[in-house]
């Protein structure tokens, strides 16, 4: 499984069910949700934002950035940047 793809994923079901507050805490909300640890997932979801395709807030809190929005809503533009291995 490409950890990353399922993160982008993750977010974007957030995305889509409250776009007025789609963020997540990466800290405590992302974890619960994926059932992997903190800091599992936390160098996953830097990366991701210095890469652009997550846009950082405060407090580890992470949104979808315009990036990230096209790339999950293309599913061969999701498959070509994050291929499932």
């Amino acid at each position: 499984m490409n950890l990353k793809r399922a993160i982008l994923l993750e977010y974007r079901k957030v995305h889509d069910a409250a776009p007025d507050a789609p963020y997540l805490h990466a800290r405590d909300a992302l974890p619960a949700r994926m059932g992997r640890t903190y800091e599992e997932l936390a160098p996953h979801v830097r990366e991701l934002e210095q890469q652009r395709f997550l846009h950082w807030k405060a407090q580890d809190l992470y949104k979808l950035s315009p990036r990230g929005v096209r790339v999950t809503g293309d599913a061969t533009e999701l498959d070509r940047e994050f291929p499932e291995g």
